[in-house]
C-alpha cells in the first residue's frame, strides 16, 4: 500500500511539473473554458468501454472453465482498475487474488487473465492506430505500427508454443514486479494456451476494437470540448500512439511518456503547449484516472463480499 501511496506522490510531482512548465495560468484559464456540457458525455462513453472490456473478461474466464455471475464478473473487473497505473497494469493480477479468496481457484488457473487482457488491449489499439494511420497517410505511425504488428505475432506464436513461452517467461521473471509470481506464472501455460485459441482471440479481439472506439470518440470530443478539432483520426493517433509508447515502457500508467508525446504531436500541428497540456490532462482524468477512482470504490465493495 506505501508503494501505491509512492507512485501516487510521484505521479502527483510530475503533473504539477508538467503544469509547471507548460505556464499554469494558461493551462488554468484553458481548462476553465473547456465546455463542461461535454463531460458526462465523454464520461459515459469511457464508462461503457471499461464495461465491454469487463464482458471479454467473462469471456477469457469462462475458456479456462472459471464460471462466475455476470455481476461478480462485472465487479471483479472493475476492482482491477484500481491496479491500472501500475507497470503495464500488472497490478491487476491482485484479481487472481480475489478469486482465489473468494471463490478457491488456484492462482495459477487465472493469472494469465491479466496478461492476455493486456495482449488484447495493445492488438486493439495498434489496429486502430494502423487503419487511421492509413486513412491519413501518417508514414511514420503506419511504420510503428507495422513493427508493433509483427511483435503482436511473435507474442501470440509464443505464447501458443510452450518452449517458446517457457523461454520468454524466463526473462519475464527477471522484472521486479513479477518475479515474485514466477512459479504461478510457471504453471499458466494451460490458460494462456486456452485463452488465445483460434475463436477465444478473435471474438476477444472483436469486442477489444469495439471498446477501444468508444474510448477513441470519447478522447476525441475532450479535443472537440476545448474548441480544438484537427479531425478524429489525426487527435486519436496523436493520442493512441503516445499512449501505445507510454505502455510499452513500463512506467506506471504510462505517466509522463505518454503526456510528453501527446504534447509533442500537437506542438507539431500547430497547437500551443499550454493547450495541448490542457487537453492531455483532461483525456487522462475522463480515462486512467476516472477508471482507477472506479476502481478503488469496487475494491471495497468486493472486499465485503469476500
Amino acid at each position: 500500500m506505501n508503494k501505491i501511496f509512492l507512485v501516487f506522490f510521484i505521479i502527483l510531482a510530475f503533473y504539477a511539473a508538467f503544469v509547471g512548465y507548460s505556464d499554469f495560468n494558461k493551462v488554468s484559464e484553458n481548462i476553465s473554458n473547456f465546455k463542461f456540457e461535454f463531460l458526462p458525455i465523454i464520461l459515459l462513453l469511457a464508462f461503457t468501454a471499461f464495461f465491454i472490456t469487463g464482458v471479454r473478461q467473462r469471456l477469457l474466464l469462462e475458456n479456462i472453465d472459471v464460471h462466475i455471475s455476470f455481476k461478480e464478473n462485472i465487479l471483479l473487473f472493475f476492482s482491477g482498475l484500481s491496479m491500472i497505473i501500475t507497470p503495464a497494469g500488472a497490478g491487476q493480477l491482485i484479481k487472481s487474488y480475489y478469486l482465489k479468496k473468494k471463490y478457491g481457484i488456484k492462482q495459477a488457473k487465472t493469472f494469465p487473465l491479466v496478461f492476455v487482457e493486456r495482449f488484447l488491449d495493445v492488438m486493439a489499439i495498434i489496429s486502430i492506430i494502423f487503419f487511421l494511420s492509413v486513412y491519413t497517410q501518417v508514414n511514420e505511425i503506419i511504420i510503428m505500427a507495422l513493427i508493433f504488428g509483427i511483435l503482436i505475432i511473435f507474442v501470440y506464436v509464443t505464447l501458443r508454443n510452450k518452449f517458446l513461452f517457457n523461454k520468454l517467461l524466463s526473462l519475464l521473471k527477471k522484472l521486479p514486479f513479477l518475479s515474485k509470481f514466477s512459479s504461478s506464472l510457471s504453471e499458466s501455460y494451460t490458460g494462456f494456451h486456452d485463452m488465445t485459441s483460434g475463436k477465444t482471440i478473435v471474438i476477444s479481439w472483436i469486442i477489444s476494437i469495439f471498446a477501444f472506439s468508444l474510448d477513441a470518440l470519447a478522447t476525441y470530443l475532450v479535443f472537440i470540448a476545448f474548441n480544438v478539432d484537427l479531425g478524429l483520426a489525426f487527435s486519436v493517433l496523436s493520442v493512441y500512439s503516445s499512449i501505445l509508447y507510454g505502455a510499452l515502457s513500463l512506467i506506471p500508467g504510462g505517466v509522463g511518456l505518454t503526456e510528453l508525446n501527446v504534447v509533442r504531436f500537437l506542438s507539431d500541428a500547430g497547437v500551443e503547449t499550454s493547450l495541448s497540456t490542457s487537453i492531455i490532462i483532461m483525456i487522462r482524468i475522463s480515462t486512467i484516472w476516472f477508471a482507477t477512482a472506479i476502481g478503488f470504490v469496487c475494491t471495497k465493495l468486493f472486499l465485503k463480499k469476500i
